[in-house]
């Protein structure tokens, strides 16, 4: 069978020796190390995922903003639209009504100068009818 000799009793002190000290000198500060860095990771992760988060958050800021000002913009420009084709109407029909005065005005001087002419042509036949009587009665 077996016997159990002290040489098995000194390994296994040895062994349980070595068990001690190891985890004090190399163990645990592996294991805090570990512990740490695992730490550090879950922070750095939280982190990025706050990071993430935040900049999905302003992300999505600038876009409504650029969607208001979008928004202003057109209709800004449909007013800026608007007030030019009242402008515009405006002017044609100041146009218009310019054209129309200056036609009356034209109208009015050419009528006046028709009347004018008319009162030189039968003054100028008066006085040819004067004339042509004056020659006839001569004869």
């Amino acid at each position: 069978m077996l016997s159990i000799d002290a040489s098995v009793i000194v390994v296994i002190l040895i062994v349980w020796v070595l068990v001690f000290v190891l985890s004090k000198l190399f163990f645990n500060p592996l294991r805090k190390v570990m512990n740490a860095r695992k730490s550090r990771i879950e922070g750095d992760l939280q982190a990025s995922d706050k990071a993430v988060n935040e900049y999905e958050r302003r992300v999505k800021e600038i876009e409504d903003s650029l969607k208001s000002a979008r928004a202003t913009a057109s209709e800004t420009r449909d007013v800026f639209e608007k007030e030019a084709l009242k402008e515009k109407e405006q002017l044609i029909k100041e146009m218009s009504e310019q054209s129309r005065a200056q036609i009356k005005e034209a109208q009015a001087r050419i009528d006046k100068q028709v009347s004018d002419i008319k009162k030189e042509l039968e003054a100028e036949s008066e006085e040819l009818a004067k004339r042509i009587e004056k020659k006839i009665l001569d004869q």
